[in-house]
C-alpha cells in the first residue's frame, strides 16, 4: 500500500504546479506526517522534489524532470501504441498522432529489438461500407474542438426528424460501441449529447466560442443516456437460433441459461428502438418482463395481423 500511495503521489506532482501536504493527506487518507515521509522516500530514488513556502506553497517537481521512458516495458509501450493509434484511426488528431511517433521514437532509442507489431485493437465506429465517410466527418468534428471553432451540423434524431443546428463541441465520447459529441447545443439552449451516426453533414464555422471549465454536474455520466430515455430492467426469453445476436445486443454476461432456457436480463433505453430491436428477433424473443412492453409488443403484432 505504501509504494502504491508514493507512486500516486508522483504523478500528482507530475501533474501539478504545485501540491500541499494537507490536500495529499486527505486523498490518500494518511497522515500530513506520513506524507512528508513519503516525500523523502521518493527524494531518495532521485526525484527532484522542493518545497514552496507561503501560504500558497507546497511540494513541487522541477520542470526539467520527466520520467525515463524504461519506466513502461516494452509490452506496455507496445499496447499504449496500439490503443492510441486504434483510437486515432476514428478520431484523428494531430497531437495524438504527434504522441504516438514520440512514443515509437521513445521505443526505438530505449529497446534496440523492440519490434512494434500491428496492433490488435481497431476501433471502427462507422457504417459498414462507409468508412472514409465517417472518418472525413470525426476529423471535422475533432478539429472543431482543438480549434475551438463552432459547428454547423444537420442532425436526424431518434424520431427521425432533420434539424440545422450550431453546436459547440467540447468533447468525443465512445460508449456501448457508438461515438457520441457532447456539446452545448445553440437550437436547444443547453449540453448534450449528439450521436455521430446521426450526424448527415458536418462544417466547421469561422466563429469561435470560449471553452467554459464544466461543473461534474453538466458533464454527462457513464448512464447518459437514462437522463435522455427512460431505463428500464428488461427480461427476455431467447431462442437458441438467435442466442448469438442476443448477446451481441446486450452482452454474453447477461445472457443465462435456466432449465434449458435462455433468459436474458439488462437495463436498457426504453423508447420506441426497444421495442423495434425485440420485434426485429421475430418469433425467437419473448419479453417476460415489464409488462406493459409486452402489451406493446402484443398490440403491435396484433396491428400488423389486422392489416393482412
Amino acid at each position: 500500500m505504501k509504494y502504491e500511495i508514493m507512486l500516486s503521489i508522483l504523478f500528482e506532482l507530475l501533474s501539478k504546479r504545485c501540491v500541499k501536504a494537507s490536500y495529499l493527506a486527505e486523498k490518500y487518507e494518511c497522515t500530513v506526517r506520513s506524507v512528508y515521509r513519503y516525500i523523502e522516500s521518493l527524494e531518495m530514488t532521485g526525484v527532484p522534489i522542493y518545497t514552496v513556502r507561503g501560504s500558497k506553497g507546497g511540494f513541487s517537481i522541477i520542470d526539467t524532470y520527466k520520467l525515463s521512458s524504461t519506466f513502461l516495458t516494452a509490452e506496455e509501450y507496445k499496447q499504449t501504441i496500439n490503443a492510441l493509434t486504434a483510437i486515432n484511426s476514428s478520431v484523428p488528431s494531430k497531437a495524438l498522432l504527434s504522441a504516438i511517433n514520440k512514443l515509437k521514437a521513445t521505443t526505438k532509442n530505449e529497446y534496440g529489438g523492440f519490434d512494434l507489431k500491428s496492433g490488435n485493437l481497431i476501433i471502427d465506429g462507422g457504417a459498414w461500407g462507409d468508412t472514409l465517410g465517417y472518418k472525413s466527418k470525426m476529423a471535422v468534428i475533432s478539429r472543431s474542438i482543438e480549434e475551438k471553432h463552432k459547428l454547423f451540423i444537420r442532425y436526424h434524431d431518434r424520431n427521425g426528424e432533420r434539424t440545422e443546428r450550431t453546436i459547440c463541441p467540447y468533447f468525443i465520447l465512445f460508449k456501448q460501441g457508438i461515438w457520441y459529441v457532447y456539446a452545448y447545443c445553440e437550437l436547444r439552449k443547453r449540453f448534450r449529447l449528439f450521436k455521430t451516426g446521426r450526424i448527415e453533414l458536418a462544417h466547421v464555422l469561422d466563429e469561435t466560442f470560449v471553452r467554459e471549465n464544466l461543473p461534474k454536474d453538466k458533464l454527462p455520466d457513464f448512464d447518459f443516456w437514462h437522463n435522455e430515455v427512460k431505463a428500464e430492467q428488461v427480461v427476455l426469453e431467447v431462442n437458441k437460433k438467435c442466442l448469438s445476436d442476443v448477446e451481441e445486443w446486450i452482452g454474453v454476461e447477461n445472457v443465462t441459461e435456466k432449465d434449458g432456457k435462455f433468459i436474458a436480463t439488462a437495463t436498457l433505453p426504453y423508447d420506441n428502438g426497444l421495442v423495434s430491436k425485440i420485434m426485429s428477433f421475430s418469433d425467437n424473443v419473448k419479453v417476460l418482463a415489464p409488462e406493459d412492453l409486452k402489451d406493446k409488443i402484443q398490440k403491435i403484432a396484433q396491428n400488423i395481423v389486422n392489416n393482412y
